[in-house]
């Protein structure tokens, strides 16, 4: 089965949608004074850096303009054509599948095809080593848990996860992270204000809660494609089963960047969806699908062979800048963005 060529992933009109279009352009406009700001840092720094070295300094104002602005051109190169997700690979701790594994997700690929042969794979995916039943999606990139692959819900997940990838979630995802800089994580209480100001952080702060909304929109729009895909049935399963994991309240959410509605809801709407899509029966777990059950791996003492507790198909750790990571949130299920571990705070892609 071959991955989409690079090309594949350019942005198509069908991709342009009013509603992120004017977020971003807002967000846009909001980080070009925070480039100016990360530009005058980095000046003296770059200056007295050379000075130290002993070489001359007539390329720091450059070297200065593309440390502010370098990450604003870099998340528009990336709505075009969302490349470079090995760095978060990389930041999450994955590993590439092995032959066992790309089995069970070509399987689960060519079922999802059957229904819809135009759909578009990532052009590439990784595997975390975790238990959890858990996938993300970011620019061009998707996540598996070995958790998920193992389960019966693969297909369901997976459905999702393409619902965001065919869509321009994933690419968006990226795109908002990348506007950003490092670090995005806790720092020194001396140094808050100014990376608060330097990273681009303030300029997602007054945006969230519509990033927010937006992000909860789209989830139901990735559930209905997977509903497309026939997978409603077994996707509200998944959800259901694992509500009392997935689901916390969250005070004022429409003032928040949560970007998960509640579970109920998304089943309710699943089940409504199932009545107007032929469903695809739930596959037995992958360790018994047709060309796989040779490669298993040896049972280990003590260990259930079949049915073993369901986990968390969590997904999206309060990912990226506000609505911006891997989605990959408050660590959610099935699904955007986007790094499962510190990831900037965002958009779904990473949770479903």
């Amino acid at each position: 089965m071959r991955a989409p060529r690079t090309g594949e992933y350019l942005i198509s009109p069908k991709e342009l949608s009013p509603s992120w279009l004017l977020l971003y352009l807002a967000t846009f406009a909001l980080q070009v004074p925070c480039a100016a700001i990360r530009g005058f840092v980095a000046y003296p720094v770059l200056w007295v850096f050379f000075k130290l070295l002993g070489q001359p300094t007539s390329p720091v104002h450059l070297i200065a303009l593309v440390v502010g602005y370098g990450p604003l051109a870099l998340s528009l190169a990336t709505l075009v054509l969302p490349l470079g997700s090995w760095w978060w690979e990389q930041q999450a701790g994955g590993r590439s599948p092995s032959e066992r594994e790309q089995l069970i997700y070509q399987d689960a690929i060519a079922q999802l095809r059957n229904v819809d042969p135009g759909l578009r794979e990532p052009r590439r995916w990784f595997v975390l080593d975790e238990e959890i039943e858990n996938a993300g999606a970011y620019a061009d990139t998707l996540m598996v848990t070995r958790g998920l692959l193992d389960s019966g819900y693969l297909e369901a997940v997976l459905a999702h996860e393409l619902g965001h990838l065919n869509t321009s979630d994933a690419r968006l995802t990226a795109a908002l992270c990348r506007i950003t800089t490092p670090p995005r994580g806790q720092v020194h209480r001396g140094l808050k204000t100014l990376a608060f100001l330097a990273t681009g952080a303030i300029g997602m702060w007054p945006l969230r809660a519509a990033w927010g909304a937006y992000w909860r929109s789209r989830e139901h729009h990735a559930d209905n494609y997977a509903a497309h895909l026939g997978q409603a049935n077994t996707l509200g399963d998944f959800l259901d089963e694992r509500r009392a994991l997935i689901d916390l309240p969250v005070p004022f959410i429409w003032l928040t960047e949560h970007s998960h509605p509640p579970t109920e809801h998304r089943v309710e709407r699943l089940t409504r969806a199932a009545t107007h899509h032929p469903n695809t029966p739930r596959p037995t777990k992958n360790e018994t699908r047709p060309g796989v059950n040779q490669q298993t791996r040896p049972q280990q003492p003590g260990r259930q062979s079949t049915d073993r507790p369901t986990r968390s198909h969590l997904a999206d750790a309060h990912a990226a800048t506000p609505a911006t990571s891997p989605r990959t949130h408050s660590r959610r299920i099935a699904d955007r963005s986007e790094p499962v571990k510190e990831t900037p705070s965002g958009p779904p892609n990473g949770g479903s």
